[in-house]
């Protein structure tokens, strides 16, 4: 019986369902997110377009959008696709029957860890690799926000990069082949001061760590605070950042590519954002199996006997809904650095678990003769 369960009429039924439940949501949210990103990104994409015809580049655009939008909704789908998947199910009396025939709801279950699987895949390809390239397709295409934000070239101000004892303030040449421009390098930053004060035109990266400083000079401070200046020329000195982090100079670490956000991980590993980031795509296979379960659990707690209790599905559908608020949360809290990463990470799919197990243990109860406490 337990191996037809996982491969019965009674779970193809169900994997049905699911499977266009999920389809269908995650494609309403896909339209809703374009609609209103073309609002606002309409006249980029006309002047991309340039020569092209336009209906090309509107597709061509929707497709790099859409990969990103399913990264970060395909959780919501999979919660709101299996809930609404279990009221249909009830409204056709699928489930009624099946229940009065001693089927249990591990047909069920065993559908949705089929869908959670594949969604499952899906989503961490998304996350780890197909995602970071279509934002950066969208650069390419200069079309929609992202290419405002991300586009290559000079940026109108200086930034501050700053590790220990030195700081160094540049405007950033961002692209392929990054360079610092109006440089100034503080060496030896003290509470009363620095040590060396290096001011230059431009610096490059040579490899292995080692920049080369061009128009450079060189201000030491006299003990008495007055500062002299001795031009050098050129110089060459080793920076703690490496040039990838120059060429992504504004993305979220969730936007990058997985070789690049390895490399930022392995130069500054306490950063807390990208620490969070590698947590995000290493468990991102769990959420959409974690959040469909949860969903049809909610679902079938709105129902006893003949009786459709409508509060209680309200309830649960404003319940999962914070189950998925709290993803967003708690990661914050873990790029922020206010919590261990991984529990920051884990604590959202875990409490998914949790509900899920919790919820089912009731309404077993309840089957047996004990009222569920949701009324």
């Amino acid at each position: 019986m337990r191996r037809h369960s996982f491969t019965g009429r009674a779970m193809r039924m169900a994997l049905r369902e699911h499977a266009a439940a999920f389809l269908a949501v995650q494609l309403v949210l896909i339209f809703v997110a374009l609609m209103m990103d073309f609002a606002d990104s309409f006249d980029t994409i006309r002047a991309a377009a340039g020569d092209r015809p336009l209906a090309l580049v509107i597709a061509e655009y929707a497709l790099y959008r859409s990969a990103d939008v399913v990264a970060r909704l395909m959780p919501v789908a999979a919660l709101l696709g299996a809930f609404l998947a279990e009221i249909r199910r009830r409204a056709l009396l699928e489930t009624v029957i099946l229940s009065a025939a001693g089927v249990s709801a591990l047909p069920t279950f065993a559908a949705l860890l089929w869908m959670g699987a594949l969604t499952g895949a899906l989503e961490w390809k998304l996350e780890r690799d197909w995602r970071p390239a279509a934002v950066f397709a969208q650069v390419d295409l200069g079309a929609g926000d992202y290419a405002r934000r991300f586009a290559p070239g000079l940026t109108d101000d200086s930034h501050w990069f700053v590790r220990e004892n030195s700081a160094l303030a540049a405007r950033v040449l961002v692209g392929p082949s990054p360079e610092l421009r109006e440089v100034s390098y503080f060496i030896g930053l003290n509470g009363g001061g620095f040590d060396r004060l290096i001011k230059a035109e431009s610096a490059r990266p040579l490899g292995g760590g080692v920049w080369t400083f061009d128009g450079a000079e060189i201000w030491t401070m006299t003990p008495d605070g007055a500062l002299i200046g001795n031009p050098t020329g050129t110089l060459e000195l080793p920076l703690w950042f490496a040039p990838n982090r120059l060429s992504y100079l504004a993305p979220s670490p969730f936007y990058l590519p997985q070789d690049v956000l390895e490399a930022r991980a392995a130069a500054v590993p306490e950063d807390s954002d990208v620490q969070t980031t590698i947590w995000r795509r290493r468990t991102a296979w769990l959420l959409p199996g974690l959040f469909s379960m949860l969903g049809a659990t909610l679902a079938m707690t709105g129902f006893r006997g003949r009786v459709t209790r409508v509060p209680v599905l309200v309830a649960m559908a404003f319940g999962g809904y914070l189950v998925t608020l709290s993803l967003k949360v708690f990661w914050a809290l873990g790029e922020q650095g206010v919590m261990p990463v991984p529990l920051a990470v884990l604590i959202p799919p875990g409490l998914a678990l949790i509900l899920t197990v919790g919820l089912q243990w009731l309404m077993n109860r309840e089957a047996r003769g004990r009222r569920l406490p949701l009324g």
